[in-house]
């Protein structure tokens, strides 16, 4: 069902110096420290460094339909959007959120209008579990899951994933060595 689970961290302050990671950024920075499976999604998101990273934005000034507008979203390389983050419901220490890539044929990276990269994960589906300080994402992938994402994201509030969450946890290995 989950293609890739990925783990993505604040770092210390030591770790950005040691890599010449901006210390105190407009917005967040989440790096991927952990990872299991396989996505091909993610390779347009990843740095020349081998870095998966994102910055958490908020949606402030940005035009689209009130009903359809997220609070944030996480953009990635190039200033490019990976995904809107959707809340659903909060649990003992955590909002599980959703998300589903962008559908668009082309979008803005920067200030240039590109291709879009994740037209091919169009109907991708996205499950986030946040720390409530956003200091912490954990993402899940879930492959043509899309259309059924509120049902899943439902399912891991309810707790119905917590095993398969727990292998995922126990099994990522290192994403980028910092």
């Amino acid at each position: 069902m989950f293609s890739w689970y990925g783990e993505f961290v604040v770092l210390p302050n030591e770790i950005k110096q040691r890599n010449k990671i901006k210390l105190e950024p407009v917005c967040p920075r989440l790096d991927c420290i952990k990872s299991v499976g396989y996505y091909k999604g993610i390779e347009p998101f990843i740095n020349k460094k081998g870095m998966f990273k994102f910055n958490l934005m908020r949606t402030d000034g940005i035009k689209t339909d009130e009903k359809r507008k997220a609070d944030y979203y996480l953009q990635g390389e190039k200033s490019m959007n990976f995904s809107s983050i959707y809340p659903l419901s909060l649990n003992d220490k955590n909002i599980v959120y959703y998300g589903e890539p962008n559908d668009k044929p082309t979008i803005k990276s920067g200030k240039a209008k590109i291709d879009n990269p994740m037209l091919p994960y169009k109907n991708d589906g996205y499950l986030f579990i946040i720390n409530p300080d956003y200091t912490k994402i954990e993402l899940l992938v879930i492959e043509n899951g899309r259309f059924l994402i509120r049902g899943y994201t439902k399912q891991l509030a309810n707790g119905e994933f917590d095993n398969m969450l727990k292998q995922f946890r126990e099994t990522s290995t290192t994403f980028y060595n910092y």
